[in-house]
């Protein structure tokens, strides 16, 4: 029904308004691996216009997709009206409020994100004012091992959102302010409290916002500031960015400070059973360095926007070589240290001990550090460097905190790692080129515990791996001749790896075992890469090996996305 409900409507706008420009895309990807890592999936976009009118349509018949729920049929629908001053949107809407700290809508269907709404957008705007109202409706789908049929592909866990928001906006030369109020009502299922006959509860939370919003601009320095408040439950998040361009030197500095929710160390990821505090559509700056580093991006700060204070400044010097030098710290922590106290009934339970207002480096507040420098430049012309080095420190849970008369009893745990990525690119002529890329990670990751009441205690650490200290090694070498051909072969190595991963027992493809000899094939996830441009327009890809699993982040979300075994994945994608 839904097929045919958007086929009708183009077809009707194409014969009402005649001379309609179409354009479009198709994409489709398709893997089969020995671990059961299969999918087919294909998306086509179809995007028109005729005069002030545009259209999107977006068809998908994903059985099953990569990541997320099967879903065949019409996906997205859109409908706009612009003309100078007013505008209208009818249907699926991705807007960005408050820099995100009163919503953040986007689809990255890289780790099966969307936190978009099915509803409408009114706009008025002149040279100094403008006025937008928006109502929508937005149902999100997350992964979560605190509902039941956990699955790491597949989401388990449903909320629905209605949303109200209004903006006003002021436009003075060189500068802008922006103020925002927007209800949000929650339909939240409660899984715990599942009856016998299989149907679910839920609970309806009502939410009011209010932000605002700030930016100015003295010649080359500017500026940015965020403020959004929950009104009923005095949840609040501040975001300042500030910039400064002086010669061939740039530098800026971040803040982010978000509380909406008290939650203890135990409740902290738990959004089932906890609904309360920063909602799902608000998808709030980061404020840390984002990497396309592989290993970077596997040990990525999960950002807690209930609770959470940081800061980043970044240094960039531009040098002779068109590149530059880069140097970025960044650093967070919650606001709340949490301790174990025993109640009453003789069991233990978890209260607020201590708060700070600046970021904390103390691992009871959860601390964040990341100190990155990179170097990237081109060398006579012909040759692309870019090295960097990355210190990354992170404490991910806090197990126990307990303060007895005999000491303090803990345990946590800890991400600890030096990544050095690098990438080489040189131009043989004006077509082809060798690439080549290659990292090296040293990683700690494990649980630290002290118990005061053990004689002559010591801190004990637990690794998570069967090694104390994981080491990676990533190659990647790779011919492109332009515009046509890439070709490139990717081996990534370590020499220890989670238990759980060992546990599941490899099937090691043919290129593994023939670099056996010289790598251990366990540990060891190879693959060859090839992109061919059949057209201007059309793109081919191919992949046969095998991909390691691991922790995939973006926007701030992450999660985990299982490994590819032995397989073979192909893709096309044609624009129109």
């Amino acid at each position: 029904m839904r097929i045919f409900i958007g086929i009708a409507s183009f077809l009707f706008f194409d014969i009402l308004f005649a001379q309609v420009n179409y354009s479009g895309s198709i994409v489709s990807n398709f893997g089969k691996s020995q671990n059961s890592f299969n999918f087919f999936e294909n998306r086509m976009n179809i995007n028109s216009d005729w005069r002030n009118w545009t259209a999107w349509l977006e068809f998908e018949h994903s059985n099953p997709p990569e990541l997320g729920r099967q879903n065949i049929g019409l996906r997205k629908i859109r409908l706009e009206y612009q003309n100078d001053s007013y505008a209208l949107k009818i249907g699926d809407i991705y807007e960005y409020w408050g820099n995100g700290l009163i919503f953040n809508m986007l689809d990255d269907q890289a780790i099966d994100l969307d936190t978009g709404v099915k509803g409408a957008l009114f706009s008025y705007s002149n040279d100094l004012v403008g006025v937008e109202y928006l109502y929508g409706k937005q149902r999100s789908w997350r992964s979560t091992i605190h509902a039941p049929e956990f699955n790491e592909r597949i989401p388990n866990h449903r909320t629905d959102y209605e949303l109200n928001g209004l903006k006003a906006s002021f436009n003075p030369s060189s500068s802008s302010y922006d103020f925002y109020l927007l209800n949000a009502n929650n339909t939240h299922s409660l899984p715990f409290l599942y009856s016998s006959s299989g149907n679910n509860s839920s609970k309806i939370i009502n939410s009011l916002f209010y932000g605002h919003s700030f930016n100015q601009q003295w010649g080359s320095f500017e500026s940015d500031y965020h403020y959004a408040v929950e009104i009923k439950n005095k949840g609040s998040a501040h975001n300042f960015n500030s910039y400064v361009f002086l010669n061939k030197y740039s530098f800026s500095f971040s803040l982010k400070d978000y509380f909406f929710n008290k939650l203890s160390p135990y409740d902290r990821w738990d959004f089932v059973n906890n609904p309360e505090g920063a909602l799902f559509v608000q998808q709030m700056p980061t404020v840390f360095r984002t990497h396309s580093s592989l290993y970077l991006g596997r040990i990525t700060h999960q950002t807690d926007y209930n609770d959470e204070v940081g800061s980043s400044i970044t240094i960039e010097k531009q040098n002779a070589s068109n590149g530059s030098f880069i140097f970025n710290y960044s650093q967070s922590s919650r606001h709340t240290e949490w301790e174990n106290i025993q109640n009453e009934s003789l069991t233990t339970a978890w209260s607020v001990k201590n708060h700070t207002k600046l970021p904390s480096s103390r691992w009871q507040y959860n601390p964040f550090r990341e100190v990155y420098l990179e170097i990237n430049g081109y060398y006579r012309s012909k040759l692309f460097y870019q090295i960097s080095w990355a210190d990354t420190y992170d404490i991910t849970d806090i197990f126990s905190s307990i303060y007895t008369n005999q000491g303090h009893a803990f345990s946590y745990e800890a991400v600890e790692a030096k990544t050095i990525p690098v990438i080489l690119s040189y131009e043989l002529d004006s077509k082809n080129s060798i690439n080549a890329q290659f990292e090296y990670q040293s990683l700690k990751k494990g649980i630290y515990s002290f118990n005061p009441q053990i004689s002559n205690a010591n801190l004990i650490y637990g690794s998570s791996f069967s090694k104390n200290t994981q080491t990676n090694t990533f190659l990647s070498l790779g011919f492109s001749r332009s515009p046509k051909l890439s070709i490139s072969l990717n081996v990534d190595n370590t020499n220890t790896e989670d238990i759980l991963v060992m546990e599941r027992g490899r099937n090691n493809n043919i290129i593994e075992n023939i670099l056996n000899p010289i790598v251990d094939k366990s540990l060891t996830w190879a693959n060859i890469d090839i992109v061919f441009n059949a057209f201007n327009s059309t793109q081919i890809s191919l992949t046969y090996g095998s991909q390691r699993g691991g922790v995939f982040c973006s926007n701030g979300i992450c999660r985990y996305v299982q490994s590819f075994e032995n397989g073979f994945k192909f893709g096309i994608t044609s624009a129109f």
